[in-house]
């Protein structure tokens, strides 16, 4: 019998970016219940491209993705001669699969570690394409470094707006897992249960990383489990852990 057999997997993702883990659920038995919470909208991409083209930089600096997604989609690779960072192993396949190489990854897969571990030098040039609701407190890390740090507000999130009878119909599919993959997701999940007063009893939580369980813990959730490695094969190992 499959490890996941009969087990229903709620997966809070960004809209499109959902199809990876639920094959690799459902080949494990599992039946993976899609529910998109963001949309990604591409902003500022006239502004990517001339930085881009007007600046040379020693560092470009992902935190997602989806960053990797949106800027790729607006500069080619051919064109790239920084050195890349990346915040996790997931990021990192993101831009290994365009054919780039990624030259540093952090010992965790957070902002904070990212710009206190990656090994950049006084005066040199970091761009950061970011999510427009990005927080400004992991930069404060490169400033104190001496570091000459561009961000870039390269898309923005905007939930998406269900009813309330849509998330009970969710939730009413005896659900045994929510799956998080970013503390965005988190966020956007429980901002829409406060918004229509539901109260979520019964799924295990799991996250995808330090950073996503972090979220969940402040909206005083108890999380299940934490993925060791902070990707989706590691998401799903870590649930498929939970019933072995």
């Amino acid at each position: 019998m499959p490890v996941l057999n009969n087990i229903k997997v709620l997966i809070p993702r960004p809209v499109g970016r959902t199809d990876e883990m639920a094959d690799k659920l459902s080949a494990l038995g599992a039946t993976p219940i899609l529910f998109p919470l963001i949309e990604i909208t591409a902003i500022n991409q006239d502004e990517l491209k001339s930085t881009c083209r007007d600046h040379a930089f020693d560092w470009i600096i992902f935190t997602s993705g989806i960053a990797v997604q949106v800027f790729f989609d607006n500069i080619d690779t051919k064109t790239v001669t920084s050195k890349i960072a990346v915040v996790g192993t997931s990021t990192q396949k993101a831009v290994e699969q365009l054919g780039l190489k990624v030259d540093f990854v952090p010992s965790a897969a957070t902002a904070k570690k990212l710009m206190r571990e990656i090994p950049v030098n006084p005066g040199e040039q970091v761009l950061i394409p970011r999510s427009k609701i990005a927080g400004k407190e992991v930069l404060k890390v490169l400033q104190k470094r001496k570091v000459q740090v561009t961000e870039i507000a390269t898309y923005d999130n905007t939930p998406v707006n269900y009813s309330k009878e849509q998330v009970e119909e969710v939730l009413a599919q005896n659900i045994n897992v929510i799956a998080f993959t970013s503390a965005s997701t988190a966020d956007s999940f429980f901002g829409l249960l406060q918004k229509h007063r539901i109260k979520l009893y019964g799924p295990h939580l799991v996250a995808i990383g330090p950073s996503t369980a972090s979220a969940l813990q402040q909206h005083r959730q108890e999380v299940a489990a934490t993925a060791e490695e902070h990707n989706i094969d590691g998401l799903v190992a870590v649930i498929a852990g939970l019933y072995q």
